[in-house]
């Protein structure tokens, strides 16, 4: 009995395994953002071939008195590695620039590492390390997950930890896939 029951929790993991799709980089969204300030917020991103990605949000941020326009743009490269125990996995370079306006200009730039993981058909993951040069130059680590409610649409969620004074970011939003 208990050989059955082991084959079987092999073929189910085999088979869920191979079930799990590629991460979605084609999408735009919509959501609501708090960050230096709290406000909504637009991305998107686009595959350009097999390694290149371009990607790009726009969040309107208000604090009281104080409202900041922040507007990000950038590459990434997705670098092809594979893991052995998480072959759709995918890991990527990423880096851009990075314009607060408002109350305040400044203009810096970004740069990291990010990997992309489709825990599940219907559940995508990512986390990524990034250094900013905007404001007081500070480090970045995020984390975020992708609901699909169809193949179309999905709820996306995000917390951004920040180095030093800058502020934590939380995002949540929808998304649709094309």
């Amino acid at each position: 009995m208990k050989k059955v029951l082991v084959a079987s929790a092999l073929v189910a993991m085999a088979v869920s395994a191979n079930s799990m799709a590629n991460p979605v980089w084609d999408y735009v969204g919509a959501g609501y953002t708090d960050a230096a300030g709290d406000g909504p917020y637009i991305e998107g991103s686009f595959r350009l071939n097999r390694n290149w990605v371009a990607d790009a949000s726009y969040a309107r941020l208000s604090n009281g008195p104080f409202d900041a326009n922040q507007l990000k743009a950038g590459l990434n490269y997705v670098m092809g590695t594979t893991l052995d125990f998480a072959p759709n996995t995918q890991t990527y370079l990423l880096g851009g620039v990075e314009n607060w306006s408002g109350d305040a200009d400044e203009t810096g730039a970004y740069a990291g590492v990010g990997v992309r993981h489709p825990l599940t058909p219907q559940v995508e993951l990512y986390s990524e390390a990034t250094y900013h040069t905007v404001y007081d130059d500070h480090g970045s680590l995020a984390g975020g997950i992708a609901y699909f409610l169809s193949p179309d649409w999905a709820i996306r969620g995000n917390l951004a930890l920040n180095s030093g004074d800058t502020k934590n970011e939380f995002r949540f939003g929808v998304s649709y896939q094309f």
